[in-house]
């Protein structure tokens, strides 16, 4: 977000000062690439190498390589250092008009491409006609291969670090080492590829032609391999990066949930998306750092990216300028990033370097993986990044940015050396993404605008006619081994976005320097907060909350799972009182309601929230809704827990609870004795104790026999005919049929949805059964999203009332035990029900976790009985008290 006028304008100083001590150490970067000429003679060698060798690349004899046309190659003069002659750019700007050069060669291509007088130019075909390539030479296996299309290709000058070591034990996963001068001889890994220098110099490639050695580019000799011995994904790193989960982090189905920015932009900072605003990913462009980041995004299930990078906690890949100016000299770099964000893709349009450290390929984008050859160590990772994604928007594919999945403690660099490579990512990243921005490609083949655009790029000085050649040599290694293009994308659609939502990153982490751990929960909102509790509950005298390690424990770690409210009618009044309770306790708290709230509420308060659509007899009949659009966020967390905004629970309850199991038992009572009972009896059973359907009054109905029918509860395991006198659920009757009627339609062809079935059957003790009961609060763990995504598409679909499809889908997961997360239930209409306070000392003092009602909305109106028992709560052993860790902070 932007900062203060003061802030930024000392911030451009700075980094006005680092580009001009970068400037004269650029140029003279810049000026050693260039190569003095004449100009005629160098837009000669230009057009013939740039356009007939790019040509060559298609015409392979389809019997042996030797047959294979070439263009006699012609060498460009060497060149005499001469610090005055001016960059090669200028001078040939000087001598010709390169525009309409350009314009005319590129047209000259085209016309070569598509002219029928050409028969013997085999055209690629991206649509995936079998073309016989020659074989390319190739050293015996220099390893036993492992039987998997899941490669890892990492490039390291040392020998197998702990990282190394421990990418090699992954099992489903092929690691190959890419050697260059500096590796060590003796380097060797148990199932590891070792590419050493001379077996790449066996391989055949034409790309070894073009990549000299101690250049990170070498890395691109791996790709080849990979490709060649049939890798379907490939997995880029380094030798300081450590994946955290195994590498699942990374989607290789065929749909993803995720979100995409609701409004257009040609830039979007990852960083500052995952919880870091004040953080930028290496290459991201200077004058665009202090945009602010957009809380409205669209939820989306689209074609799985394919390029995922995922972020990296630790040391992530900042730019020289950020760690010169932000970073303590005195202690490690160590962000952390939001980890329950959604995955976020980039639509078209929209860009985002991307490096080479911790990204997933798919086979489609394997074209774009090569890492051009002149440019810096700091530099080509991130301009291909921008080249491909260019290109990646003309074959429908699409980039996504994951939640942190590895953590890197960064190998030693020197900043100001950085800072000098990284000079043309500080002059001209905003350029050449306003030149991408416009680009075109007029040809219907991939690989020709490849070379295209490579041309382009190279004509407007981003990198060097060598990094040209060396795009055609690598098409042409790609073609020779057998790699199938993807087509070109004719037809431009806009894609479907399932609904929108405000979401922001709950940023509780140190901004910038390394810091104490107090630090992880701090901010604008802490103070609200604050100030909130102390105008509510100073009239009551309280004594003063000891901190204690456990409160601290609480601040710091925050349970894994995200807390979903629901409203069933915009009260939104209380969303404060409800952040009091329960913020910093919960990894994301979501709010779910009929309509959008109070844009102050939104903005002061900094929540996350979606809408559901409001219908039936009763408001929230379907809100159910709001847990189906959660499930397709693709949310990283351990279990999503569903809480009426009027009903609260003992936060500190839950860290005791299984995140792997359903939480789901409501327990009804009527008056205030039996909650006295209620409260009494829970305490002396097992937290684990089996739960049992037949001890649970209740109802259970069937529509296996077409009509609703009731079951006998005593005896579940007979026929349903009990005839069914309850209203509500003959007015269902039809919906709870259809619902049905689909899903047994659908088992065929889903896993899934037979697994629900039979689960249902076996828990229920019958087809096609429905059981009623109160739905307010309710728990589903990680292990069930697959299977409740469809089922509860299905329910919602056909509008089957809440209190028949939640308690339905829950127990054909399997609710396992009776007396866990009890949620008591006050069903005395005009009696106590409207009066909480007269149970609520109790329920503090129960094994109870959740009490339904208690409508806070009623502090606004001045309730002082509602006031009060908010601010017992606040002060009791069961939440975080505000002040409580006033000594700490």
């Amino acid at each position: 977000m932007r900062g203060p006028k003061k802030q930024r304008i000392i911030r451009l100083t700075i980094v006005s000062i680092i580009l001009t001590f970068l400037g004269g150490s650029y140029q003279i970067v810049k000026q050693d690439f260039r190569e003095e000429v004449d100009v005629k003679e160098a837009y000669d060698v230009k057009k013939e190498v740039g356009v007939e060798e790019r040509l060559n690349f298609n015409e392979f004899d389809v019997k042996k390589e030797s047959n294979v046309k070439t263009v006699p190659q012609r060498k460009v003069p060497e060149v005499k250092e001469n610090p005055s002659v001016g960059t090669f750019k200028n001078d040939f700007r000087e001598e010709v008009d390169t525009k309409k050069a350009y314009d005319k060669k590129e047209v000259q291509v085209e016309e070569m491409l598509n002219s029928n007088k050409e028969p013997n130019v085999k055209r690629e075909s991206d649509a995936g006609t079998q073309i016989k390539v020659a074989e390319v030479k190739e050293k015996p296996s220099v390893d036993t291969i492992k039987n998997t299309d899941k490669w890892i290709i990492v490039t390291s000058i040392a020998s197998p670090t702990e990282d190394i070591k421990s990418l090699a034990t992954l099992s489903e996963w092929q690691l190959l080492v890419v050697a260059d001068t500096k590796t060590p001889k003796d380097w060797h890994l148990n199932g590891v590829i070792f590419l050493s220098i001379a077996v790449q110099q066996s391989l055949g490639y034409k790309v070894l032609e073009h990549i000299p050695y101690s250049n990170y580019a070498r890395k691109t000799i791996g790709h080849l391999y990979a490709i060649q011995h049939g890798a379907k994904v490939i997995y880029e790193t380094d030798d300081d990066n450590h994946p955290t989960d195994g590498l699942r982090g990374f989607i290789t189905t065929s749909k993803m949930y995720g979100v995409v920015p609701s409004t257009n932009t040609t830039v979007l900072n990852a960083y500052a998306y995952y919880g870091q605003p004040t953080t930028w990913p290496r290459g991201y462009p200077l004058d665009k750092i202090g945009d602010s980041i957009s809380s409205e995004y669209n939820a989306v299930n689209w074609n799985t990216p394919l390029i995922q990078q995922g972020a990296v906690n630790g040391d992530p890949d900042v730019d020289a300028i950020y760690r010169l100016t932000r970073k303590s000299n005195s202690k490690l770099l160590n962000l952390t990033y939001d980890g329950f964000m959604p995955p976020l893709f980039y639509p078209k349009g929209t860009f985002v370097p991307f490096n080479s450290q911790n990204t997933l390929w798919h086979y489609d984008a394997f074209w774009g993986l090569m890492l051009p050859m002149t440019l810096t160590l700091r530099v080509t990772d991130i301009w291909r990044s921008y080249f491909t994604q260019t290109l990646l928007w003309l074959i429908d594919g699409h980039l996504s940015y994951m939640p942190p999945n590895c953590y890197q403690f960064r190998n030693y660099h020197s900043y100001i050396l950085d800072a000098q490579d990284e000079g043309k990512l500080y002059n001209q990243a905003s350029e050449l993404i306003t030149f991408l921005s416009t680009w075109k490609c007029k040809s219907n083949s991939l690989s020709m605008c490849m070379q295209i655009l490579a041309d382009a790029m190279a004509h407007k000085g981003f990198w060097e006619t060598a990094d040209v050649k060396q795009v055609g040599a690598w098409l042409q290694d790609l073609v020779t081994i057998g790699y199938k293009f993807p087509a070109i994308t004719t037809e431009q659609y806009d894609e479907p976005v399932d609904f929108p939502i405000t979401l922001q990153s709950d940023n509780r982490f140190p901004v910038s320097v390394p810091s104490d751990s107090k630090l992880l929960y701090i901010g604008a909102k802490k103070s609200k907060i604050k100030n909130l509790h102390y105008n509510t509950c100073n009239s009551y005298r309280y004594e003063s909350p000891k901190s204690s390690q456990s409160d601290k424990h609480q601040l710091t770690q925050p349970i894994p799972i995200l807390l979903l409210v629901i409203f069933n009618t915009p009260h939104y009044e209380s969303i404060p009182y409800l952040e009091e309770l329960y913020d910093g306790h919960f990894a994301k708290t979501l709010y779910c309601g009929p309509e959008m709230p109070h844009k102050a509420i939104l903005h002061e308060w900094e929540i996350n929230f979606v809408t559901f659509k409001q219908a039936g007899e009763l408001p929230g009949s379907y809100n159910y809704e709001c847990l189906l659009k959660v499930l397709k966020l693709g949310l990283r967390v351990k279990g999503i827990l569903t809480i009426a905004d009027d009903a609260i629970m003992k936060v500190k309850a839950i860290t005791k609870l299984p995140l792997d199991e359903v939480w789901f038992n409501p327990i009804n009572f009527y008056s205030e004795r039996e909650f006295s009972k209620i409260a009494e009896d829970t305490s002396k059973i097992d937290l684990k104790e089996p739960f049992i359907l037949k001890n649970n009054k209740d109802k259970i109905a069937s529509v296996e026999h077409g009509k609703i029918s009731l079951c006998n509860i005593s005896n579940l395991q007979g026929k349903c005919e009990i005839t069914n006198r309850n209203t509500r659920l003959m007015k269902y009757e039809m919906n709870i049929k259809h619902a049905f009627d689909e899903l047994y339609q659908l088992q065929n062809s889903s896993k899934v949805i037979q697994s629900f079935l039979v689960g249902l059957s076996k828990h229920l003790f019958g087809k096609k059964r429905i059981i009623w009961q109160p739905s307010d609060v309710f728990y589903i763990p990680q292990k069930h999203f697959e299977m409740a995504v469809p089922i509860v598409d299905v329910f919602y679909r056909h509008e089957v009332f809440l209190e028949y499809a939640v308690p339905t889908i829950l127990h054909s997961l399997g609710v396992k035990y009776s007396n866990m997360a009890m949620a008591a239930y006050n069903w005395n209409y005009g009696g106590i029900r409207d009066k909480p306070w007269i149970v609520f000392s109790s329920f503090l003092n129960s094994s109870l976790t959740f009490l339904h009602p208690v409508k806070l909305s009623g502090i606004v109106k001045n309730n002082s009985d509602i006031t009060k028992i908010f601010c017992d709560a606040m002060n009791s052993k069961h939440f975080v008290h505000p002040f409580g860790n006033e000594s700490s902070s």
